[in-house]
């Protein structure tokens, strides 16, 4: 064989190559973009006279909170809109990092950019309108707020609620009269806690009330110390105070360790409410 044609066989099997590593890196570079991007959740708006809102993933129809971006609201021209705009009925494309938190109903914070599509849907306000009925019914005044306890992970956005508070001492009116109830409970090291999730490393926590508390506090045990006995001239050891932070929701967070335990004591105009959670180490 020639040696020029050897030189064409070469150069040819170059550009072949090239060309299938240009096809491959536009195929990851399009792969990464679709997970970056993705494709946007169509879901409707609903809201009540006061304000208060849910939306209702359309195509899998179940409903979720979701934190609206206030500088990322379109109307249906592309127009950048006020997040207050967005009104009962309205259809929306939410585009986001995907991650739902697995909650009754579900949370979705990772909230980007929303672009409104359609106004005032009576259909669909009619068909999911009960939602608002069921998440926004008017709270009685001897219940105390409750705590979701919310982390995400490589795999999702979770929420654990603490259903029952471990004390709490609460005031209220009811038909003209003051009532106070306070509960004696044990020490949370003579209890069982919440598990939240077992730890092999520090992760971000946030806590979620329904009704945010003026001050927060949360105190820290080793687990290793849970369903001890005490004696009565015992004095139980007192609890590490944990640093919380505000993030941009507004919600306390602080960073959760392996093989803790956590009492977070809200502080409200009617009382105090303290809850219990654990994180095991995995």
């Amino acid at each position: 064989m020639k040696k020029s044609v050897k030189v064409v066989i070469m150069i040819a099997m170059i550009l072949v190559s090239l060309a299938i590593a240009f096809i491959c890196v536009l195929k990851i570079t399009e792969k990464k973009k679709g997970q970056l991007t993705g494709d946007p959740m169509r879901a409707v708006y609903l809201e009540k006279d006061d304000g208060e809102g849910i939306f209702v993933n359309l195509e899998a129809e179940y409903p979720f909170y979701g934190t609206v971006p206030e500088d990322a609201v379109y109307d249906e021209s592309g127009k950048k809109m006020a997040a207050d705009n967005l009104d009962n009925g309205d259809v929306v494309d939410i585009y986001g990092n995907g991650m739902i938190a697995e909650s009754y109903p579900a949370q979705y914070h990772g909230i980007t950019e929303i672009r409104r599509t359609e106004q005032a849907n009576q259909e669909y306000i009619g068909q999911y309108g009960h939602y608002l009925d069921e998440f926004f019914v008017e709270k009685d005044p001897s219940e105390r707020p409750y705590l979701n306890v919310c982390y995400t992970d490589e795999l999702a956005a979770a929420s654990v609620m603490i259903s029952e508070p471990l004390s709490y001492t609460w005031t209220y009116e009811e038909n003209g009269e003051s009532n106070t109830v306070t509960t004696d409970a044990p020490h949370i090291l003579q209890t069982s806690p919440v598990e939240v999730r077992k730890l092999s490393a520090p992760m971000q926590m946030e806590l979620q009330f329904d009704e945010m508390p003026e001050r927060i506090q949360i105190l820290s045990w080793e687990d290793a110390l849970l369903g001890q006995e005490q004696n009565e001239a015992e004095q139980m050891p007192e609890g590490e105070a944990v640093a919380v932070q505000t993030n941009d929701k507004g919600n306390p967070e602080f960073v959760a360790r392996p093989g803790r335990v956590y009492l977070a004591c809200g502080e409200w105009e009617n009382g105090t409410v303290s809850y219990a959670f654990w994180t095991p180490d995995k």
